[in-house]
């Protein structure tokens, strides 16, 4: 898995800029096919709460958090 790609996603969803996965494919560099099948490993694998908003035609986190290597809905402010 390119862990720049998931930079990528992450940075476009959380921005409220993916677009559609088609868009967001091409803004990648990548076909639909992969751009689900990275999708997929973010919601299983690092636990990331996406969600698709067919109205606004964009995907979304469905939560507050971050992506840390593996999704953390408490964001540590003791720093």
């Amino acid at each position: 898995m390119d862990i720049k790609k998931i930079i990528k996603i992450n940075d476009l969803i959380a921005s409220g800029r993916s677009g559609t996965p088609r868009n967001m494919a091409i803004q990648l560099g990548v076909s639909e096919r992969m751009l689900y099948h990275i999708i997929k490993f973010m919601k299983e694998e690092l636990d990331a709460p996406i969600k698709y908003d067919r109205n606004k035609m964009r995907y979304y986190y469905d939560g507050v958090g971050v992506l840390d290597i593996k999704w953390n809905d408490k964001i540590n402010t003791m720093m």
